[in-house]
């Protein structure tokens, strides 16, 4: 049975998730740390199989931590899980193949414990955003519906559908909670600044856009006087056109008129 440890700072979510684990009885789960110091103090005298390890700790952080047990000798090395926040796509970009596989939180603990346990046996695919990908699918999508890129609402869209064709539950993210506060640290401003700076951006974009690629997005029953979609509707709508894009054959090569055309 292989031996696990989680190391989070928000402990009513490492607990369910811990209490989970511990009820399927697939590992040995060592107890709960909250500090990533006191965790490579410890992984030197008592070897762990599997690490899960929260990005935000205090002191030491997450991305440390990774870094310090990447560099073991490989037959040290534990298989390493990370848990993130919205808005940390550049930072596990940085990680490369350090990691095995990322959780974005909120987590589901039951659904959460089941991945764990297959990703560990080798029975489910280690897929990660290709983040270069979709940063290039997300810029194109909004150069071509017109939100004008010198605007500072155009930073903040294209970091908020980032976010959410990357996240493993977009469903699960929060506009008010989640989206708005890390689209704003990422562009350092104000939450408030955000979702104002994010509205006029979809305004100028309604303004400017072909009438053909606003009902590719949002509907044929759209016409040009007709109110903007409010930022969620937007920001989701695209992030899911893109998902699209990126599933689809042929719609990299096409702009979006060319697809409104070929529909």
């Amino acid at each position: 049975m292989k031996t696990l440890r989680i190391v989070s700072a928000d402990m009513e979510a490492a607990e369910g998730l811990q209490t989970m684990l511990i009820r399927n009885k697939q590992f040995r789960v060592l107890p709960i740390l909250r500090d990533g110091r006191e965790l490579l103090e410890r992984y030197m005298e008592e070897r762990t199989d599997v690490l899960l390890i929260d990005l935000e700790l205090p002191g030491i952080d997450g991305l440390e931590i990774v870094e310090a047990v990447s560099s073991l000798p490989i037959l040290r090395r534990p298989q390493l899980f990370v848990m993130a926040g919205a808005g940390t796509s550049s930072v596990l970009e940085r990680m490369g193949d350090e990691i095995d596989y990322c959780f974005l939180k909120p987590l589901d603990p039951k659904k959460a414990a089941a991945q764990l346990y297959a990703l560990t046996r080798g029975e489910a695919p280690v897929v990660r955003p290709d983040y270069g990908y979709v940063e290039y699918l997300v810029t194109r999508t909004l150069f071509s519906l017109g939100v004008p890129p010198h605007l500072q609402g155009y930073h903040l869209l294209r970091e908020a559908i980032k976010l959410v064709n990357c996240a493993d539950h977009p469903a699960r993210l929060s506009v008010m909670k989640d989206i708005y506060p890390a689209t704003a640290r990422l562009c350092g401003t104000s939450v408030s600044m955000a979702e104002h700076a994010m509205r006029h951006a979809i305004e100028c974009a309604w303004m400017r856009a072909d009438i053909n690629t606003i009902q590719t997005f949002f509907g044929y029953t759209v016409e040009a006087h007709r109110d903007t979609p409010s930022n969620s509707a937007f920001i989701y709508m695209v992030a899911d056109r893109v998902r699209m894009r990126m599933d689809s054959p042929w719609g990299e090569g096409l702009s979006l008129r060319e697809e409104a055309l070929r529909a």
